[in-house]
Order: C-alpha cells, then structure tokens, then sequence
C-alpha cells in the first residue's frame, strides 16, 4: 500500500491515472480516450461501439438505440452512462465494466452484472 501512495505523488501525471490498489496495476485515461469498436454481430462488414472523449463524454458508435452519454474509470472498472431510446421499454442505467485488458489496440471488458452468464468478455478495437 505504501507503494502505491509513493507512486501515486511521484507521479508527474497522476491526475491522469488511476491506480488498483490490489494489484499495483495503472488504467491510463489518456489510453481510454478514442473510438472502440468491433464487428455488428452478423454483420461483421458492419461496425460498432463506443467513443470516449477526454471530458467524460461518451458517444455510441453505429448504436442507435442504446446511448451512451459520459463515461469514467475506478481501478480496473470503467463505468458507462446510458439510456434507451426507439424500443419499448425505454430505461437507462451505468454499466459497470472490468477491465480485463487495455493497450493501444485493443480493449478487453466484460459485465460486472450478478449474473455470471452475462459476464461474457468483449473486446473492442482502437480505431485510429
């Protein structure tokens, strides 16, 4: 624990970063930032996801009846604002998301739902 509050004020760019305190490891913000996406399921010439903006705007991709609207990260679990809009039952709600993987690439998450068959893992692409 010690540790991590050394780094955490060493750290010229802790504002930046978020730090698990079980594991030591860091979720970049700046590494968060930008378009997520992965192939429409049947349609993979069809793409699909999420843009994360630096101010905690969050934006879907190609969704247009599930809408994000802001975005934050806690350790390893990113947290999405979002309603519904054109179905039947309009609701809206955060999704809780565990951060299973995060580089330059590619975003691996999966639902921190309590429903363990919900928890299936998705992973996104970082469009450049």
């Amino acid at each position: 624990m010690m540790l991590g509050i050394l780094t955490a004020c060493t750290s010229s760019k802790k504002e930046n970063t978020k730090v698990n305190s079980e594991s030591g490891d860091h979720i970049r913000m700046a590494e968060l930032v930008g378009k997520w996406i992965q192939p429409v399921p049947g349609q993979e010439n069809e793409k699909q996801g999420i843009e994360l903006h630096g101010n905690g705007v969050a934006t879907s991709i190609n969704m247009h009846t599930l809408l994000y609207e802001q975005w934050e990260v806690s350790h390893d679990t990113l947290f999405l604002w979002y309603h519904t809009e054109g179905v039947k039952q309009v609701s809206s709600d955060i999704d809780k998301l565990l951060i299973k993987k995060l580089d330059n690439k590619s975003l691996t998450i999966s639902s921190l739902a309590g429903n363990s068959k919900s928890n299936i893992e998705q992973t996104y692409n970082k469009e450049k």
